[in-house]
This record gives C-alpha cells, sequence and structure tokens, in this order.
C-alpha cells in the first residue's frame, strides 16, 4: 500500500512538468512557425528552455520537500510564461499570414450618372437623353459598355469637365457619366460648381483587375517599393520610393510630393498632378513613376489613410509636436471634402495630444503652410514616428489584438512575409540598418490636371533633384 501510495504522488507531481513540457513544445513550434528567429539563437533557446524542464522534473521528484516546492514553482511560472508568450506569438502569426501579399487582385470602381437637382428623372430607366462623359480615365470604356445595358440613349464624348457640368447645370445638358472619385475631385477643385444643384439618378460599379508588379518569390535582394497613401476618393496624398538593399543593409525613402507635374503612362506626353494620375487605376500611377524615374517597382503598398483614424485611436492617441501655431483648412471630418460640415482644428506651437481623426486632420493638411506639401510630407513623417514611439509603449501589450485589428485594415501591400521574416532575422542577428531621406522637389504654380479636364494647383519638377533622386537611387541598388 505504500509503494502505491508513493507511485501516484509522484506522478501527480509530474503531471505539472508534463504540462509544462507540452507548453514549452507549443512555444518552440510557434517560434519556428512565425520564421524570424535566426537558427543559432533558435538553438540557444531550444536549449535553454531544454534545460530549464530538466532542471523543473529534477528538482519536482527530489525528496526534499523545499526543493519539491521550488521545482513546482519553476515549473507554474514556466507555464504561465508560455501561454503568455504563445498567445502573443499565435496572434502575431495569424496576423503576418494576412498582412502580406494581401493586395486585392479585382477592385471596384463607382460611376454616378449625374443630372441637375430639379430633373424629374430618379433611376435608370428615366435616363432617356444623351450622356456626356469626358475620356479622363482609363476605364471608363468599360463604364460606356455597361451604362448601355441599361439605357438606349446616345452616350457622346466631351471635352472637358467643368463645361459639361455648367451646362448641366444650366439644364442645356441632361446627363453626365463620371467616376465617383472624380465626382468628388471635381467639387473640391471648381468652388463655383455647387453639389447641391445636382443628384446622382444612377450608380453602378464595373470591376477592374488589379496588375500591380508583386516578387512572390522574396528572393530578391535590392528591390523598390512604392508608397502610396491613399483617400476615400482614391488620391494619392502620399506618394514614397522606398529603395532596399538587403546586402548593405540600407534604406533609401524618397518622397515625391502630390502635385508634382508628370507625364501620364499611356497619354502621349499629358502630364498630371500626381496625386490624380490613377485615381482609378494604379497601375497607372506606379507606371508613370516608374517611367519618370528610371526605375521598377517590385513591391506595392498601399495606406488607406481614413485607416490612420483606427490605429492612432488603438495606440491611444499621439503626441504632436508642431514648430508653428496654425489652424487646419479642412476640417475634423471623414470622407467628404465639403469642409463647410465640420469644425477646423487649431495646433499650437509645441506638442499637444491628437487623437485619430485629428491626426488625419494633420496628415491632410497643407495649404495652412508657406511650404505646402513640402511641409505636410514632413508632419507625416513625424505622424508615422510618433506612431511607432506608441507601439513600443507598454499599452501597447494590453491593447494588442485591437491594435493588429486596426493595422489589418490600414494598408494592402503586395510585399511578401518572406521579405520581413529575412529583414527581421537580419535585424536580430545585428544587422545595422541605415535610413536615408530625400525629396524631389519644384516649383508651384496651376496647371490643367485631371487629364486636361480642370485647373488646379501643381508642382513643376525642378529636374537637378529628380536627376539627383535617381542617381541616389541606383547607388543603393547597386
Amino acid at each position: 500500500m505504500r509503494r502505491k501510495k508513493k507511485e501516484s504522488k509522484f506522478n501527480k507531481i509530474n503531471i505539472i512538468n508534463i504540462l509544462n513540457l507540452i507548453f514549452i513544445t507549443i512555444l518552440l513550434l510557434l517560434l519556428v512557425k512565425l520564421n524570424m528567429i535566426p537558427k543559432n539563437y533558435m538553438m540557444i533557446i531550444t536549449a535553454v528552455l531544454t534545460l530549464y524542464e530538466v532542471l523543473c522534473i529534477f528538482l519536482t521528484n527530489l525528496k526534499n520537500k523545499p526543493c519539491k516546492i521550488i521545482g513546482i514553482v519553476l515549473s507554474l511560472l514556466s507555464i504561465v510564461g508560455c501561454i503568455f508568450c504563445s498567445y502573443y506569438l499565435y496572434n502575431g502569426d495569424s496576423f503576418l499570414d494576412k498582412a502580406f501579399d494581401n493586395t486585392k487582385k479585382e477592385n471596384y470602381i463607382t460611376y454616378y450618372v449625374v443630372t441637375y437637382s430639379g430633373n424629374t428623372a430618379s433611376n435608370r430607366n428615366d435616363i432617356n437623353d444623351t450622356v456626356y462623359y469626358v475620356n479622363n480615365d482609363s476605364n471608363i470604356n468599360n463604364a460606356i459598355d455597361t451604362l448601355k445595358k441599361y439605357t438606349k440613349s446616345n452616350i457622346t464624348q466631351t471635352d472637358n469637365i467643368v463645361n459639361l457640368f455648367n451646362l448641366i447645370g444650366s439644364k442645356q445638358a441632361s446627363f453626365a457619366l463620371i467616376s465617383n472619385s472624380s465626382y468628388e475631385i471635381l467639387f473640391s477643385n471648381n468652388t463655383n460648381l455647387k453639389k447641391e444643384n445636382y443628384k446622382v439618378v444612377y450608380q453602378f460599379r464595373i470591376k477592374i483587375k488589379n496588375n500591380v508588379n508583386s516578387n512572390k518569390t522574396g528572393s530578391k535582394e535590392k528591390f523598390n517599393i512604392y508608397i502610396s497613401g491613399t483617400d476615400f476618393a482614391n488620391l494619392s496624398d502620399f506618394n514614397m520610393i522606398a529603395t532596399v538593399n538587403m546586402n548593405t543593409h540600407k534604406i533609401l525613402l524618397t518622397s515625391i510630393p502630390r502635385d508634382y507635374y508628370i507625364p501620364v503612362s499611356g497619354t502621349n506626353g499629358i502630364r498630371d498632378n500626381l496625386s490624380f494620375i490613377g485615381v482609378n487605376d494604379v497601375d497607372t500611377r506606379i507606371k508613370s513613376i516608374e517611367n519618370y524615374f528610371g526605375i521598377n517597382f517590385d513591391y506595392y503598398l498601399k495606406i488607406n489613410t481614413n485607416s490612420l483614424v483606427g490605429i492612432v485611436d488603438a495606440v491611444g492617441g499621439i503626441e504632436y509636436c508642431s514648430d508653428e501655431s496654425f489652424t487646419t483648412t479642412h476640417a475634423v471630418i471623414l470622407n467628404s471634402y465639403d469642409d463647410s460640415k465640420g469644425r477646423k482644428l487649431n495646433v499650437k506651437k509645441g506638442c499637444q495630444h491628437l487623437n485619430g481623426i485629428q491626426t488625419l486632420t494633420v496628415a491632410r493638411e497643407r495649404n495652412a503652410f508657406a511650404g505646402r506639401d513640402r511641409q505636410r510630407q514632413k508632419n507625416c513623417q513625424a505622424i508615422i514616428v510618433d506612431i511607432f514611439e506608441q507601439l513600443k509603449s507598454v499599452n501597447t501589450l494590453a491593447n494588442y489584438n485591437n491594435i493588429l485589428n486596426s493595422l489589418g485594415d490600414l494598408y494592402e501591400t503586395s510585399l511578401s512575409r518572406e521579405i520581413i521574416e529575412n529583414i527581421m532575422k537580419d535585424t536580430i542577428n545585428g544587422a545595422n540598418w541605415t535610413f536615408e531621406n530625400q525629396s524631389v522637389d519644384g516649383s508651384d504654380g496651376q496647371d490643367l490636371i485631371h487629364l486636361n479636364s480642370m485647373k488646379g494647383w501643381v508642382m513643376y519638377p525642378m529636374e537637378d533633384t529628380v536627376t539627383n533622386a535617381k542617381a541616389k537611387i541606383n547607388e543603393i541598388l547597386k
């Protein structure tokens, strides 16, 4: 009876060690799946955890009662630690699975059929007069083909979208076909046109394929990434070339102002404000920048600027510091260019706490500064740094899942997970990554934009800054 009692007691104590071994194994498997720890470090971690488990088994099976208690305490601490770490590793790994190479292979563009507000037409069956359009986007023919399925009216091209809407407003024309993005842009750039004088009779979507370049093998050691920040109308407010050399561990960030006036790919030299290029087709924007800078983009990162609100709120806001006091010309609102609908944000000189929508308002602002878009680029860089400072704080752990969920909606990218894993391995192995920044510059003015359909702000490139930027990109790649 005495022997059986000892064996029973021995088994009960070692259940803790068995559980510890299971959770240590799960932790190691998650680390292997994460694939961001170099092999030499994985060997060390495995050896340390194995020795720790052996120590726990040894102590809990000694006859000395204090040693048994120490062994049990160490095993319990190990189990709790493994569960805690495994939870974060599992969530992190799940996030990484969906966070890279997540570009949508197909996108949709919404088109409107617009008429004057007093028109009795209220649906597609009431489109009974000529529908005019301006050929200012690469998907217009698909939209015309779709619309022809629902109306027998003539669909006719005209040259100037502002003139067209003036004719509709004065009832000299009845209908216009226009993308939702172009519709918003039209009213934001022409204050003499009032949106309340028009109405949307019919809206529909067409499907477009996303042909953004991507290197799915993740094998390149030197590559360019196009980083684009877009708003709700798909205007590109932020444009950057990130040039990465995995061998020299150098990263060059080349900023391009949103007003940069460059030739549009596929238009025989027509120039446009960069923010409008490819408003309905990101491939056009990418190809235009590639042609202008004489480079190829291997990867693409599109940041949804509206989702910036989510991540800033998830990290509890940011501390933004300004060198000057200013009042934003944009209102503190989402998904609208109509700044009359909200209050403006007063930013004081020095540091202040901003929530998500306030941060987005500052990130959008350019007209309040003498340097216009140059200062906005600086503000955006400062906001990015502020967000990462918040991500490093202890509060991040408590809000871990909310932050990952916010990040998941923040962007889409053709970057492969393997590239990020290799960067992390190099970093853990002691690679000293160096960052360099440069920006092309130009002179401000006004010219025809949106493929010659309206007048707006542009920045005429200074060719010497472009030449220097090209040379620096090629230097990093070499």
